[in-house]
C-alpha cells in the first residue's frame, strides 16, 4: 500500500531535451480549474529545486487554490508539468535572489513571453528593483507569504490591476513599501529531482529562521531580511517528522543559526532523524560566537563533514570597517574544537576596497595561524549592496588574492570581473536587465558604461550623499545604514 503511494509520487518532469523523474507529492494538491500561473525560476530545474523560495511559492500557490505550472532556464518556454506554453496562463511570477539572474530573466521572457503580465520578487530586487524594470512589469518587496492571499483575490476577481496598486507592489510609476511575515506554518512537503542530483544533494529544505539580528555593514540578505524571526521548535519537529525518503538529508535554512533559540534542541532533531532513517543534516555558516562544544559535537553526529564559519578579517581595523571580525584567539579556540570532532574547516574572507597586498598578507598569516594550511578558504571582494551601509563604497578593483592563495592550500576566490559587474547591476539607477548579455562581464560593463547606463567612474569611487533611487521605497532603516555607512568611510580613511 505504502509502495504505491509513494509510487504515484513519482512523475516525469520535461525539459528542453529530455524527461527527467521527479518526488512531487504537491501536484495531489493542485488545483484543476481557475486563473493558472506560470512560475519561472532563472537556473536550470536541478537548481531550482534548491531555492527556498521556489519551493515556497509553489506550495503557497497550490495551497491557495492556484493552478501553477513551474518553469526554469532548460524548459524552453513550456512547463515541466505538462509542456503547456508561458504565453498561455494568466500570470508569469519570477523569482530573484541574485543580480546575475536578470540577464537570464530579460532573455527567457523575451524569447518566450508573449504579453502576459510579469511580477517578480526576491532578495535582490527588494534591495533594489530598479534594474529589471524594463523586463518585467512589477516587483513584489519582501516576504511571499502575505503576497500570494493578494494574489489569488486578484486572481479570481479577474482584476490584476488590484495587485499593482498593492503597498508592497513597486512598477515604473510607483514605489512600495516592504511586506514582512511571521514564521508560521513550515514546508511540509518538497518536491526533489530524482534522476538528476541537486547540487547540495537531496535535500528537504528546512527553514529556521529568517533575517538576522546582527549590523554586519556589508550583508544584503542581513539588512534586506530584518527583522530577525524564529520558527517554533514544535512547528519544526512537525515537519522533521514526515521527511523520509528518497530525501537523503535535510538542508538547514538559516542566516543566523547560532542565534536560533532552540538551536540544540534542534540538533538533536536531526541527530535522531540520522540515527532512526539514515537521513543527515547540513547546517549552514554559523557565527563564531555563537558556537560551542555542544553545538560542533551535535553538527558532528547530524553527518555533516565541513563547518563552514565567516570570519571576513582577523584584522581589527578592517573588523571595524565591515561590522564583524574576531579575535585570533576565539577563531583559534572554535577551530580547535572542530578539529577535535572531526570536522574540516571552512572559512569565508573578505576583502575591501583598495586593500594593500600587505594588509590581505596579514589576514592569511593570521587565519592560517588560527585554522591551519589545509583548511579551505573562500575569498570575495567586498560587493557593495543597496540598503547596507557599504552601498556608497567602491566597486571592487585591483584585488589582492594572492597572498590567501599562497597560504592555504585550498582556495577559491570569487572572480573580480564578476564581482564588478555583480555590484553594478544591483547599484543600477535606471532599468538595464534588457541590455545585459551574456557576454564577458568586462565587456557587459563597458558596453552599459558607453550607453551612459552606469557611470563605471562614479561607482569606483565613495558615493555618500545616501540619496540613490531605491531608497525611495521603504526597505529598511534609512537613518541607521546611512549613519553606519559614514562610520565605516571614516574607518577607511584612517587605515587605507
Amino acid at each position: 500500500m505504502k509502495k504505491a503511494k509513494r509510487a504515484s509520487k513519482i512523475r516525469k518532469v520535461r525539459l528542453c531535451d529530455r524527461y527527467e523523474l521527479e518526488y512531487n507529492p504537491l501536484i495531489d494538491y493542485m488545483s484543476r480549474r481557475g486563473p493558472s500561473v506560470a512560475l519561472f525560476f532563472p537556473a536550470p530545474y536541478k537548481v531550482a529545486a534548491q531555492s527556498l523560495g521556489y519551493q515556497l511559492l509553489y506550495a503557497l500557490l497550490i495551497a491557495n487554490g492556484i493552478r501553477v505550472e513551474r518553469f526554469t532556464s532548460d524548459s524552453c518556454g513550456m512547463s515541466l508539468e505538462k509542456g503547456t506554453p508561458l504565453h498561455k496562463f494568466d500570470l508569469i511570477l519570477a523569482s530573484a535572489s541574485f543580480e546575475l539572474d536578470y540577464p537570464h530573466i530579460a532573455s527567457y521572457l523575451e524569447k518566450y513571453n508573449k504579453g502576459v503580465k510579469v511580477i517578480v520578487g526576491g532578495l535582490s530586487v527588494t534591495a533594489n528593483p530598479i534594474p529589471i524594470l524594463d523586463s518585467v512589469d512589477a516587483v513584489v518587496l519582501g516576504d511571499a507569504e502575505p503576497f500570494v492571499p493578494k494574489l489569488r483575490d486578484a486572481l479570481f476577481s479577474g482584476d490584476l490591476e488590484d495587485l499593482f496598486s498593492l503597498e508592497n507592489v513597486v512598477t515604473k510609476e510607483k514605489h512600495g513599501k516592504k511586506e514582512v511575515a511571521e514564521l508560521g506554518p513550515a514546508l511540509a512537503m518538497e518536491f526533489l529531482p530524482l534522476s538528476v542530483e541537486p547540487p547540495w544533494g537531496k535535500g528537504f529544505l528546512v527553514e529556521v529562521t529568517r533575517g538576522c539580528k546582527w549590523f554586519c555593514r556589508f550583508c544584503l540578505e542581513g539588512w534586506v531580511n530584518k527583522p530577525f524571526r524564529e520558527r517554533d521548535l514544535e512547528t519544526v519537529k512537525e515537519v522533521l517528522r514526515h521527511v523520509d525518503k528518497p530525501f537523503e538529508k535535510v538542508i538547514t535554512i538559516s542566516l543566523s543559526l547560532g542565534d536560533y533559540q532552540k538551536v540544540k534542541e534542534y540538533l538533536e532533531e536531526l541527530v535522531k532523524l540520522r540515527e532512526e532513517k539514515g537521513i543527515t543534516g547540513s547546517v549552514p555558516s554559523i557565527r563564531v560566537d555563537t558556537l560551542n562544544e555542544d553545538i560542533i559535537e551535535l553538527i558532528s553526529m547530524i553527518g555533516q563533514k565541513t563547518l563552514t564559519l565567516a570570519p571576513e578579517t582577523l584584522i581589527p581595523e578592517k573588523a571595524s570597517f565591515l561590522g564583524k571580525g574576531f579575535t585570533l584567539e576565539m577563531l583559534k579556540n572554535v577551530a580547535d574544537i572542530i578539529k577535535k570532532h572531526r570536522l574540516k574547516i571552512k572559512a569565508y574572507m573578505m576583502l575591501i576596497p583598495g586593500e594593500k597586498e600587505e594588509m590581505a598578507a596579514e589576514d592569511a598569516k593570521r587565519l592560517r595561524e588560527a585554522i591551519g594550511r589545509e583548511a579551505h578558504v573562500s575569498v570575495n571582494p567586498l560587493i557593495p549592496k543597496p540598503w547596507t551601509p557599504l552601498q556608497s563604497a567602491p566597486i571592487p578593483r585591483r584585488v589582492p588574492f594572492k597572498p590567501f592563495l599562497e597560504n592555504f592550500k585550498y582556495v577559491d576566490v570569487y572572480p573580480e570581473d564578476w564581482a564588478r559587474l555583480q555590484a553594478a547591476i544591483s547599484l543600477a539607477k535606471v532599468p538595464i536587465s534588457k541590455y545585459l548579455s551574456f557576454k564577458k562581464p568586462d565587456e557587459a560593463l563597458t558596453e552599459l558604461n558607453s550607453k551612459g547606463l552606469i557611470n563605471l567612474k562614479e561607482l569606483e569611487s565613495w558615493r555618500l550623499n545616501y540619496d540613490e533611487p531605491w531608497l525611495n521605497n521603504e526597505v529598511g532603516d534609512r537613518e541607521l545604514i546611512a549613519k553606519l555607512g559614514l562610520e565605516s568611510y571614516e574607518v577607511w580613511k584612517s587605515i587605507l
